[in-house]
């Protein structure tokens, strides 16, 4: 990565051949040393804890209603605003064009693995779920469409989570094809043999390369509808409807722009691990985190004006019902949480970004990312252990704003399960698929060069079409 100039000048241009390049990433793939053997035996002691945690709630609560389900509830929530949505940033750069991103996209496409685990979740989660007979579900308002479609709300969560994560694992397996290729020559064994068949016989052919594109264009817009409406679907079904009369269609897109927001700051944190603690600073650079730091910002803004447009309808109803509505979600017993994610997930974001050489840096954006990811945890915290407390009801009436839940053991246990189980499942991914993109940056330097300008180096770009 070539990075220089008298005036800060920062351009990026990996510094290696193809075969060099290659030769490194899929090195660093098959190497397995002490310290990510360590890594991946901790993760795996976290994620038995969750199971263990998960054991001992059920032995207390059982599975007959949901309220004791609040922290697992949130902790789906959580992988699903930075695991699962992670994929994105690699998605619509790749329909942009961008050259930024062939450094990155391959680590934001493998969180899509978090996936498996989000249908795990999934399962106690519906099992607990009350039926639609007296909520307002998303398919289901006053029994008007009581009993239809079949098997609603239950069976299309499932679905809708089950379609994500499938499309997840399409989306890498399809992007990592001619990298899989590659590898099978250089790889034997088991690994090799598995290689081979995950290649499907690629050669690299000009029918290949569109076929590849166009499904790569297909998987990537489906994975953008299917998050979009498992965000819509999860914050709906498992959140606000178990709310009497509580009815807020701005609510799914918020949580679906703090998806976005999320997985811009899972990508660069991760994306900081793997430069520092992987030996990859020639390959991911300052260009990177600048240009995922502006669309964080962006996120950002459009994430409080969302919220704003939300809260300002209970604001200025003035009703008893839209005050105890406040409380609940704002102003009550979670009131400190919900002003540590404001301050988290906009103001500090706004104070920190806002500066250019700020934003235009590896660690600025870093440290930024890190409190975004701690907003939307505690945010989820508030949103979904609020909302499960609510008592039982059969009308459409908040009787009353519940206590703050503070969490036990077991939901302790969970909560740093289900990190842990995530965390554990890209650690073992980024070892079998290759963590960079190699074709995207073979292509990319091949469409690029440096060449001087007076004092600077310029980089001059082509476009692939």
């Amino acid at each position: 990565m070539h990075n220089g100039g008298p005036h800060g000048h920062h351009v990026d241009l990996l510094e290696r051949s193809s075969e060099e390049a290659a030769g490194e990433v899929l090195g660093w793939t098959e190497r397995t040393g002490p310290a990510y053997l360590l890594v991946v035996l901790v993760l795996a002691a976290v994620a038995a804890l969750g199971v263990v945690g998960f054991a001992m709630k059920a032995a207390d609560g059982g599975l007959d209603s949901h309220h004791p389900w609040g922290y697992l509830a949130a902790a789906l929530a959580f992988i699903m605003t930075t695991s699962l949505s992670a994929p994105l940033v690699a998605i619509a750069p790749r329909f942009g064009k961008a050259h930024w991103n062939r450094y990155v996209s391959r680590i934001a496409e493998t969180w899509s693995v978090v996936g498996l685990l989000s249908i795990l979740i999934m399962v106690p989660l519906l099992l607990t779920l009350p039926s639609a007979e007296h909520r307002q579900t998303l398919l289901m308002y006053n029994k008007v469409a009581e009993g239809w479609p079949v098997g609603a709300p239950h069976l299309y969560v499932a679905l809708v989570l089950v379609f994500t994560a499938i499309n997840g694992f399409g989306l890498l397996w399809a992007s990592a094809i001619p990298d899989f290729a590659l590898a099978k020559s250089r790889v034997g064994g088991l690994r090799g043999a598995l290689y081979s068949k995950l290649a499907l016989g690629w050669v690299g052919t000009k029918r290949q390369w569109r076929a590849l594109r166009a499904g790569l264009g297909v998987l990537g817009a489906l994975y953008f509808i299917f998050i979009v409406w498992s965000h819509t679907t999860i914050s709906f079904d498992f959140g606000q409807s178990l709310v009497p009369g509580l009815r807020d269609s701005v609510f799914p897109a918020w949580q679906a722009l703090g998806g976005i927001q999320a997985a811009l700051a899972t990508v660069i944190v991760t994306s900081f691990v793997v430069r520092m603690f992987g030996g990859f600073k020639e390959y991911i650079g300052v260009n990177q985190f600048w240009s995922m730091a502006k669309l964080m910002l962006a996120s950002s803004l459009l994430w409080m004006y969302f919220w704003w447009s939300g809260f300002i309808i209970y604001w200025y109803a003035k009703t008893p019902q839209a005050q105890d509505f406040l409380q609940l979600m704002w102003f009550g017993p979670y009131r400190t949480i919900f002003i540590i994610t404001i301050i988290c997930n906009f103001a500090l974001v706004l104070g920190i970004l806002m500066w250019n050489p700020v934003r235009k840096s590896i660690l600025g954006p870093t440290i930024v990312s890190c409190l975004i990811i701690f907003g939307a945890f505690l945010d989820k915290i508030r949103i979904y252990v609020g909302f499960y407390s609510v008592e039982e009801y059969t009308g459409h009436i908040l009787q009353e704003v519940p206590e703050a839940v503070p969490p036990g053991l077991g939901d302790g246990l969970m909560v740093a399960g289900v990190i842990g189980g995530a965390l554990l499942l890209y650690t073992l991914a980024i070892k079998f698929v290759p963590i960079f993109n190699l074709w995207e940056i073979r292509e990319g330097s091949m469409l690029q060069v440096i060449r001087p300008f007076k004092r600077l180096p310029l980089k001059i770009l082509a476009k692939p079409e």
